[in-house]
């Protein structure tokens, strides 16, 4: 779990996690928390519930801060299976059984299905109306990172994770499907991610953003612009424009 800053959601979200069953094939279970510069007490209630906490205090070479924490935390942790959990989702009991049972097959990558909540009334509608407009995908829907499951040896198989690549998740699947993977969504289990501190202007900067990783990610013009105009995301074509300039520019 990549952790920044998260005193106000990581103690539910952890204990989801630790509550939740644990399928028989699993020996034993390790929580770790990778501590990514955080300024608060996340790392403290963390380790105050049965968590590992791996300190990390610097920025490296990754495009993406989150990226960066994942890989970290990859590299310095064991077992054959890693479930990658943000750490403001709260999952159900079952979540993990059921991800894992679709983990196989050739399937190198299974995520769940998640919704977003943050405790004012207008926001909330706007998420519900984003998650329907998700299940309808003439593009095709990726799954998202917040809930995710994987092996280490696929993982190890198709040489980690893209440190040059703004989204771990997305820059992962691309190597996995290069290497035969298929990725998949589990439906019939949802988590759900609060994100209360979420307002219009992290909205609008979180859109800029997503359309700067998917220039940095190769994904088409055409393609960006239909995305903008289906989801409703107009600041992702904005964001992928003024990643184009920036770039021409220097």
């Amino acid at each position: 779990m990549p952790a920044h800053n998260e005193e106000n959601t990581i103690e539910d979200c952890l204990s989801s996690l630790m509550e939740m069953d644990v399928p028989k094939e699993i020996d034993a279970v390790e929580y770790v928390v990778v501590d990514d510069r955080c300024e608060d007490n996340t790392a403290q209630i963390a380790e105050s519930i049965g968590a590992k906490v791996l300190a990390k205090r610097f920025r490296e070479d990754y495009i993406s801060a989150i990226s960066e924490a994942v890989a970290y935390g990859f590299e310095r942790t064991g077992g054959e299976l890693i479930l990658k959990c943000d750490a403001d989702i709260v999952a159900p009991k079952n979540a993990l059984e059921i991800v894992m049972h679709h983990l196989d097959g050739g399937v190198g990558r299974v995520s769940s299905e998640i919704r977003t909540r943050t405790g004012k009334w207008w926001l909330d509608f706007l998420m519900w109306l984003r998650d329907l407009n998700y299940h309808i995908a003439p593009l095709g829907e990726a799954p998202r990172g917040a809930f995710t499951l994987f092996r280490r040896e696929v993982v190890e198989e198709v040489g980690g994770f893209d440190r040059m690549k703004p989204t771990w998740d997305t820059a992962f699947d691309v190597r996995l499907i290069r290497a035969g993977y298929k990725i998949k969504k589990a439906r019939e289990v949802t988590v759900l991610e609060f994100r209360r501190d979420l307002g219009a202007r992290k909205i609008v900067n979180h859109q800029i953003r997503a359309g700067e990783y998917r220039r940095k990610l190769g994904v088409g013009f055409w393609r960006t612009v239909l995305h903008s105009i289906f989801r409703g995301r107009i600041f992702v074509l904005y964001g992928y424009l003024k990643d184009a300039a920036s770039e021409s520019g220097s």
